[in-house]
């Protein structure tokens, strides 16, 4: 129950709100009476408002300490969403993880539209959405600002994929990288079509070779998926093979995967002269030599492990020459049956 008290001063009058909330009394004043009733109104209808004024986790403990907690103990093998809580924690810093609120995160959120892809928006909606999941499962406290924040809409038309002359250029220069193993990570992508992270992530233990299959045992999508590997794969591999450990690694710290190695990547981009190129539209690319060499969506969407269909769609007009193959084998003489 909160109650308004009037507070008349020497030289104006205060406006203070309080309320009980498990056991601890709060209280804020304000200048003016329409904005302590403007709060009163608040307290009764948020529930979250209430909360993040008098709960101890959530008047206490820092964003930087959430953030730091989370990524302890967070066995998720996106890279980027670490960096993107990175971004977060310099934001908000050492405030209280209550103190943050939905139109603060709004407001950052549309300062980042200016530069980053609605796509991207939603990363790290989802990045500051999880820590608080995390929090509410591991306090037991009910808050999360992100909640009630909208969706961006994305554009997933995009499918820039490598002709045959561009992958045979960024196959060569790859080979001249400065980094020795630019040209494994390019030829698994364009033959697996497996993601920047499952791929960087993987360690020999995941490899079969008898079998020319890799292991993935945590994706995206929360599910195990194998990955079979072409001869080439399996004999580039080989030059790197090791008993245990990454099969990236750093160069420098041999105990963890090679995460940034964009600079090698921009480099055997610029020398085969190849522009409006991604590391993700390789796994476009995988798919639309499928696609164009007979596969069907399904096999499509099986090889890049989409749950849904949905989203090998976009491949579907470079089906049209093996439809047509098709549909003239099974109907081309139905006129003479």
């Amino acid at each position: 129950m909160a109650t308004l008290q009037a507070r008349k001063g020497k030289k104006n009058t205060t406006y203070r709100v309080e309320f009980m909330r498990e056991g601890k009394r709060i209280s804020k004043s304000f200048k003016i009476k329409k904005d302590a009733q403007k709060f009163m109104a608040l307290l009764l209808v948020d529930n979250d408002l209430a909360n993040s004024l008098t709960n101890h986790i959530l008047t206490t403990l820092s964003f930087f300490e959430a953030v730091t907690k989370f990524l302890d103990q967070d066995t998720g093998k996106d890279p980027s969403k670490h960096q993107r809580l990175k971004h977060w924690v310099s934001i908000f810093g050492d405030k209280p993880v209550g103190k943050v609120t939905r139109p603060q995160i709004k407001e950052e959120l549309k300062i980042l539209s200016n530069e980053k892809a609605p796509a991207t928006l939603n990363r790290y909606k989802a990045a500051i959405g999880s820590l608080y999941a995390y929090l509410s499962d591991e306090f037991d406290i009910d808050y999360n600002p992100v909640k009630g924040i909208r969706q961006y809409t994305e554009d997933n038309a995009r499918t820039r994929f490598l002709s045959d002359g561009e992958l045979s250029s960024l196959f060569s220069s790859a080979k001249n990288s400065k980094w020795d193993q630019l040209y494994l990570l390019i030829l698994m992508a364009v033959t697996t079509g497996a993601r920047r992270s499952e791929m960087l992530t993987l360690k020999w233990s995941d490899i079969n070779f008898k079998a020319k299959t890799a292991h993935l045992p945590n994706t995206k999508n929360g599910e195990q998926r194998i990955l079979t590997l072409t001869g080439d794969v399996v004999t580039e591999l080989m030059r790197f093979r090791n008993i245990e450990g990454y099969i990236f690694p750093h160069p420098n710290i041999p105990n963890n995967y090679f995460r940034n190695f964009d600079i090698y990547w921009q480099s055997a981009l610029r020398t085969a002269d190849i522009k409006d190129f991604r590391f993700h539209d390789l796994r476009h690319t995988c798919a639309s030599l499928l696609a164009m060499n007979g596969a069907s969506l399904l096999e499509i969407a099986q090889v890049l492990g989409h749950k849904s269909i949905t989203m090998t769609q976009r491949y579907s007009h470079l089906c049209v020459t093996h439809k047509a193959k098709l549909t003239d084998r099974v109907f081309g003489g139905i006129i003479n049956g």
